[in-house]
């Protein structure tokens, strides 16, 4: 999902090209800013980026006097800035210059980027891609790129230059004459002009279109117009006052001062751009690891798509740059064999550097997840991480929507059809999450079905070994261009793996869960049983995440992603275990006793007075140590829903009071077993209608007092921590 960050920087920029391009100041109105929708969107933008920034400069500037002591010796770039300057530069200052770095120059660096790669993907140029390719692979190979690395990248430096030549960012460059002068020297593109100078009056707009004058074949030669990185090796004569191009006169790369003022990448003079060595640098490092790992065509298909240029602050795309990506396959480079002759060694594709601390995909057996050492919950880093991973990875588009239509409609009958509540709970969500959901839902029940439906009984560990294979075949082919070969319940989650990139493990950690029920009826410690609850419960918030979405100004730094996914995961496991708690009765009578045996012990309760009690009335609730005993259960689920209830916050706003209202109701089964007398064997603890009423109202409410602490948290810039309750939990 887009940040909100990342909409307001956009927004803001947009706005400014409008202004730019005015020729009313409209936003000079009087109350411009209430009146106007876009122009009250426009102040709260700024509002957001101003406060973001300036709870950034706060705690950088709190942790100042620390930054010399840093492990690594390497400072950010804000850390820089508030190290170097002065001790009277105020927050404001230290703003407008990462407002200048960070998003002026981002956009710069974006369009830059964009036509770089159309030019290199151009046919004509295959021949410069390939040799740039070569230069990137000689001097970086296997390993990322270096700050060394760029004096030793100069053809990759020079691809760059020239598209900054060709789409100078920005194309127009305007300044105003304070004092006048009455002798500026004229150049050769100035024609119909008398004499060698030109007078310019105080106060006089100069506009100099950076577009024409990189593109004058005055200047540049008949090949003005073409993507030629190699001129840059070639002097160009002067012509009248214009001093030619002259390279032994570039500093760190091909200026102003080397073209006389021709070539204008980043401004000249005292207005030049601070960010220049910067910029450059950004785009060497993006462009490096775009080349490694990818190859680029034109898009097979535009059709239905604007294509186009425009300008304004930048000149970019006015629909995108539509490409087809491939992961890049490196061409075998010759290598000594053993006669002395060269034999061809494949070079291996750059692997994503990504820290982890678990796998992708799980490579234990279903069997081999049930040994103790398997037993684990992980860790909400660790899912962070696989979420970044994946959605990273690529995905090409589905050659039959039609199938995949049709697929999706199966998956919302049989939801429908079995779970009226969960579907009706569906509706709230947008038309592509739905049917997601629908996707997710259908293979969970089939998933559960293996061990409690019908056919359970005949149920063994190969047959959950083979529903494992179909999972991976089923990841596997969201990679792929899915058509109506891949069976409806296959195709529905396949795409949806595609569209929301879903994380393969908690589906394998739920069949986990599911050999647990095929060989387990007791559990004798509450981790053995936060495994199993997880593994049937909690993978199920884990799945649904990605759906569902974070609110990206609520999950700012990766601590609060983690706490987000931690609350999911407390969710489904308070689920579980009040499940557990109701049922004890019904599931003793099955001949399972969820509930650890430990804590059985704990409080004097054996495991023939749990089974003795499912089976005859009256035994065992009534007496106080299984009071004290339940107390002791609800008081650990409890904490389960407080996590997940601080954790809120952090969903997309549209989904937070579906989610609350499930955990308000659902809570409320605890109530209910005290209700009855703590008697989970003979009675079923249930919420009528009315009280539902009642918590759904509660749920409401609480989720009217999240959305103002969310919007408080942007607008004070506090989105680093969510509250001081959160954050003491988090230390607890």
């Amino acid at each position: 999902r887009e940040s909100p960050i990342v909409r307001a920087v956009y927004s803001v920029l947009r706005e400014a090209e409008r202004r730019a391009q005015s020729v009313v100041p409209y936003w000079n109105l009087p109350g411009a800013a209430s009146m106007f929708k876009d122009q009250k969107e426009h102040e709260a933008n700024l509002t957001l980026l101003n406060a973001v920034l300036d709870e950034l400069l706060r705690n950088a500037m709190e942790e100042k006097d620390d930054l010399g002591n840093q492990e690594d010796g390497h400072l950010s770039l804000l850390q820089y800035l508030v190290v170097t300057k002065n001790e009277d530069v105020s927050t404001k200052q230290l703003r407008d210059d990462l407002m200048t770095l960070l998003i002026a120059g981002h956009e710069t660096t974006a369009a830059l980027l964009t036509w770089a790669l159309h030019e290199l993907m151009k046919p004509k140029n295959k021949e410069t891609l390939l040799k740039v390719r070569d230069e990137i692979d000689s001097v970086c190979g296997d390993r990322n790129f270096e700050f060394e690395d760029m004096q030793k990248l100069p053809l990759l430096k020079a691809v760059l230059l020239e598209t900054l030549r060709l789409y100078p960012e920005p194309p127009l460059l305007i300044r105003r004459c304070e004092n006048g002068d009455d002798a500026v020297p004229v150049g050769p593109c100035c024609e119909g002009v008398v004499g060698d100078t030109i007078s310019m009056l105080p106060g006089q707009d100069i506009f100099i279109s950076t577009w024409s004058l990189q593109r004058s074949s005055l200047l540049w030669g008949e090949n003005s117009n073409d993507f030629d990185p190699f001129r840059w090796d070639r002097p160009i004569p002067g012509k009248g006052k214009w001093a030619g191009y002259r390279p032994e006169k570039a500093g760190m790369y091909q200026n102003e001062t080397a073209t006389d003022f021709a070539f204008l990448p980043f401004g000249g003079g005292p207005r030049k751009c601070i960010g220049d060595m910067f910029a450059l640098l950004e785009a060497e490092v993006c462009l490096v690891d775009i080349l490694k790992r990818f190859d680029f065509t034109a898009a097979a298909s535009t059709e239905g798509q604007k294509m186009g240029m425009t300008t304004g602050a930048t000149i970019h795309t006015t629909g995108g740059l539509l490409m087809d990506v491939m992961e890049r396959k490196r061409p075998s480079r010759a290598v000594p064999g053993e006669a002395g002759e060269l034999a061809e060694a494949p070079v291996p594709v750059v692997p994503l550097t990504l820290p982890r601390f678990m796998e992708r995909n799980s490579k234990n057996t279903v069997a081999q997840r049930i040994e103790p050492e398997a037993m684990v919950v992980p860790t909400a880093k660790e899912l962070r991480r696989l979420f970044t991973e994946e959605a990273m990875s690529l995905k090409k588009e589905p050659k039959d929507p039609k199938a995949i239509e049709s697929a999706y409609t199966k998956c919302k009958e049989i939801t429908s059809e079995y779970s009226k509540t969960f579907f009706l709970g569906s509706q709230l969500l947008d038309e592509e999450e739905q049917r997601a959901v629908w996707a997710i839902y259908n293979w969970c029940r089939s998933t559960d079905e293996l061990v409690d439906g019908p056919q359970a009984a005949t149920t063994t560990m190969a047959d959950l070994e083979a529903w494992e294979e179909r999972l991976q075949a089923t990841f596997e082919k969201s990679k792929l261009a899915l058509d109506g070969s891949v069976g409806w319940e296959d195709l529905s989650m396949a795409d949806s793996v595609r569209r929301f990139s879903l994380i393969q493990r908690p589906f394998q950690d739920m069949i986990g869960g599911m050999a647990m029920d095929l060989v387990k009826t007791r559990y004798e410690t509450f981790h053995e049983l936060e495994v199993y609850c997880y593994r049937v419960a909690g993978t199920v918030g884990v799945m649904t995440l990605p759906v569902l979405g974070f609110d990206g100004m609520q999950n700012f730094t990766q601590e609060l992603q983690e706490q987000t996914i931690a609350a999911a995961m407390s969710l489904g496991l308070a689920f579980q275990l009040t499940n557990i708690l109701r049922d004890v009765g019904e599931d003793a009578r099955r001949g399972r006793i969820y509930v650890p045996l430990e804590d059985l012990r704990r409080f004097d309760i054996s495991e023939e007075e749990v089974l003795a009690a499912a089976n005859t009335e009256g035994l065992l609730y009534t007496e106080q140590k299984w009071k004290d005993f339940m107390e002791f259960q609800f008081e650990r689920c409890e904490r389960f829903y407080d996590v997940a209830k601080n954790g809120i916050i952090g969903l997309s706003e549209v989904n937070r009071l579906g989610v609350m209202a499930a955990l308000f109701v659902y809570g409320a089964i605890l109530e209910a077993v005290r209700r009855n007398n703590y008697d989970n064997f003979s009675k079923r603890a249930y919420v009528d209608l009315s009280e539902k009423m009642v918590l759904m109202g509660q749920a409401w409410w609480r989720v009217q007092e999240l959305q103002r602490e969310a919007e408080e948290n942007v607008k004070s810039g506090r989105i680093f921590t969510r509250s001081k309750q959160l954050e003491k939990q988090s230390r607890g």
